[in-house]
């Protein structure tokens, strides 16, 4: 038994070791934006030819919501029936941007070396790249992602982004000193 356990350890820390690439998804209490950003997400897996760790981070946003499905769950079920051997990290604690970073961290550092990160790529709507980039920047200052951007629907989303950009450094902050998942 302890013996399997080892050879599995060994093999996962061998599949990390080498050029990987995270597709990070963030999720959305939004179920249309939730699918614009997961069929961006599948067709940039089709157009792209790499392996690909996918990590879904997404919780539930709002306690009377506690009985639904997560974000993540949401976002696994709709790319594995789309692709059935992707690898899926699923991340459903988290309740906001900051907080979606912040668990990507904790599992980076967790499944890599500091001296052979994967190569990022993050899977987000338009409209919230502006502060999804800062809020990365605040806690993955060393990572330069690379950005797969859907295209919102969302008539209001750009207005309320500029809202939403107020909160970036405590959001950042809170995230940080909570340290969720």
């Amino acid at each position: 038994m302890i013996f399997n356990t080892f050879i599995i350890c060994v093999i996962l820390c061998i599949q990390y070791t080498f050029s990987t690439t995270v597709l990070v998804v963030l999720g959305s209490s939004d179920n249309s934006i939730l699918d614009e950003r997961v069929t961006s997400t599948i067709q940039y897996i089709e157009n792209n030819n790499s392996d690909y760790i996918l990590f879904v981070s997404g919780g539930v946003k709002h306690a009377f919501m506690s009985g639904d499905d997560t974000e993540a769950c949401k976002m696994s079920a709709q790319i594995s029936a789309e692709n059935e051997d992707i690898q899926i990290v699923m991340d459903e604690n988290a309740r906001n941007t900051a907080e979606n970073f912040v668990n990507l961290k904790k599992w980076m550092n967790s499944n890599f070396d500091e001296n052979d990160l994967p190569r990022i790529v993050i899977s987000t709507s338009d409209f919230h790249k502006k502060r999804a980039e800062s809020i990365f920047k605040g806690i993955l200052p060393d990572i330069v992602p690379t950005w797969n951007l859907s295209e919102s629907k969302c008539s209001s989303c750009w207005n309320d982004e500029r809202i939403h950009m107020r909160n970036v450094q405590n959001d950042i902050r809170l995230a940080l000193i909570n340290q969720v998942a």
